[in-house]
């Protein structure tokens, strides 16, 4: 399975851990060489770009240690976000791209009315070659965050969008069968392709990260999701080079399609 030219309407989904180091420092050079990647494949293709890293991000300003709380969570999500932005729009100026930002809450992405007007808002954005920018609004969600670092957010916001693919891009090159045991990666089987989510993939699930929210059960979910709309998803490493376009060929990955 590849990324090909049948693939014309792309969500791709960066996850936190991915565009920060363990201190909540900005990789500043993975963001570029991933706005990079992302500027050769623009051409004759609507993209949408779904971003985690604001409330890792938001830690290196705001000195918070250990579990934090909803409030603190929000806070740090309101700092972190600016700075996120910030490293985008630099990052794809080198390459003449607009950017723009859109910040969604559950009840926008499950409301029809809300979903109808984000879509018109992105297709918008798309008529004037802009990339939308989403990301989860953190700073004003009641609950607990929803989204599990925007894996489901990216899934439900494909399926809104009618996406040919959803790319996730990960700190692993995808499922290994080593998630059974919580094992060593290094040591498992990389499984290639998923058709369906089994009860045996469902306990393929990794525990959350310490600075994102997911891990590989909401990346479980999400594809359920993109299975339901037939259309397809891949789970590849994001902070290896050119992670997008070796997509092309036969790249570490797992691909989910029926």
């Amino acid at each position: 399975m590849k990324l090909t030219n049948k693939h014309s309407r792309i969500v791709i989904k960066i996850g936190s851990g991915v565009l920060s180091n363990q201190k909540g420092q900005i990789r500043t050079q993975v963001i570029q060489a991933i706005a990079n990647d992302i500027a050769s494949i623009n051409k004759n293709r609507q993209l949408i770009i779904v971003s985690s890293g604001a409330i890792a991000m938001g830690r290196k300003l705001i000195n918070m240690h250990g579990d934090i709380n909803l409030s603190e969570s929000q806070a740090l999500a309101a700092v972190g976000q600016i700075e996120l932005m910030r490293s985008w729009k630099s990052a794809f100026q080198k390459h003449n791209i607009d950017i723009a930002q859109i910040l969604l809450t559950p009840k926008e992405i499950q409301t029809r009315k809300d979903a109808n007007t984000a879509i018109k808002t992105i297709n918008t954005l798309h008529d004037h070659k802009v990339i939308p920018v989403v990301n989860e609004n953190d700073t004003t969600a009641t609950d607990e965050i929803q989204f599990g670092d925007n894996d489901l957010l990216s899934a439900r916001l494909a399926k809104l969008f009618r996406a040919d693919l959803l790319i996730m891009l990960s700190t692993v090159d995808g499922l290994h069968e080593s998630f059974l045991n919580n094992g060593n990666l290094s040591q498992a089987s990389l499984l290639k392709s998923v058709n369906k989510i089994t009860p045996t993939i469902k306990k393929m699930a990794g525990r959350a990260s310490q600075l994102g929210k997911g891990g590989m059960i909401s990346k479980i979910e999400a594809a359920q999701l993109i299975l339901g709309m037939n259309s397809e998803l891949v789970i590849t490493r994001g902070d290896t080079p050119d992670p997008i376009t070796k997509l092309r060929r036969n790249s570490l990955s797992t691909w989910f399609k029926k």
